[in-house]
């Protein structure tokens, strides 16, 4: 077995977080968040043709079940033997499967693999493939601390690190509460010197972060303030601490596996 402490990555540990405490609705939304951001391993039945996979599949009462891995090792491992696969983004497996009906077996080999029916990969899909949120027109009087409990702070912070993490040109990412001229008030994220072509696409990430925590659409706003604007916000506000963008090396990249572009993903057969 390769599921040991030195051997699981950030997956793993949400899979084992959700199967010790099957009730805990947060661990669910935790691991589906971290599934669709990982890089997975699909089994296949033979060797990638162009532009096509063929997964290999398992009947079991779910339904058709592929086999899912968030490590070439463990697949490896799990095999024991050489095996064709498939290294895909987990939002575009996701979609596959959502896609032809089929559930998704994550990490066979561990304790408490997670079983994936077609309806929970239909609903992840659904939510990963959500249009973005309408830009709100508000204007703000004054802003404050975040005012949610602990506990939704706590799964929001982690959710929107998580889909904040390497977006180019963001400086700065502060959860606070923003009271309206309009009247009322609300929780507000505010992204420092993000560029303007970016921010659908990073509001629409925002949006599933949400859902992801557990918390409703709509809940929270997103704004875009210039620098002498942000100031006022990060003095009163929450700090997150998403993973810096990293710009690509100059060296010649390596050719990609099948699978791995997002914009032109292979189709199951």
């Amino acid at each position: 077995m390769t599921d040991n402490a030195e051997q699981r990555g950030e997956l793993a540990l949400a899979l084992a977080r959700m199967q010790a405490s099957p009730q805990d609705d947060a661990a669910r939304l935790c691991f589906y968040g971290v599934l669709a951001d990982s890089e997975l391993f699909l089994m296949l039945d033979s060797e990638p043709g162009p532009g096509q996979l063929r997964p290999r599949l398992f009947d079991l009462a779910e339904g058709r079940v592929a086999l899912v891995f968030d490590s070439e090792a463990r697949l490896a491992e799990f095999a024991g033997q050489t095996v064709d696969y498939a290294a895909l983004p987990g939002r575009v497996l996701v979609a596959m499967m959502a896609g032809e009906g089929l559930a998704m077996m994550v990490n066979p080999d561990s304790e408490a693999p997670a079983l994936l029916p077609p309806d929970a990969l239909r609903w992840l899909a659904d939510t990963l493939a959500a249009p973005s949120p309408a830009e709100a027109s508000a204007r703000a009087a004054g802003f404050g601390p975040p005012a949610l409990d602990a506990a939704a702070l706590a799964r929001l912070r982690q959710a929107l690190e998580r889909r904040l993490s390497g977006v180019p040109g963001l400086t700065a990412a502060v959860l606070a509460t923003a009271r309206w001229e309009s009247g009322g008030e609300g929780p507000v994220l505010a992204l420092a010197r993000v560029p303007e072509p970016a921010r659908p696409k990073l509001a629409r990430a925002v949006a599933e972060a949400l859902v992801l925590s557990g918390l409703e659409e709509g809940v929270l706003d997103v704004i875009f303030p210039l620098e002498t604007a942000m100031a006022p916000i990060a003095e009163v506000g929450l700090h997150l601490s998403p993973e810096p963008f990293e710009p690509a090396t100059t060296e010649p990249a390596p050719r990609a596996a099948p699978g791995m572009d997002p914009a032109r993903p292979p189709r199951l057969r």
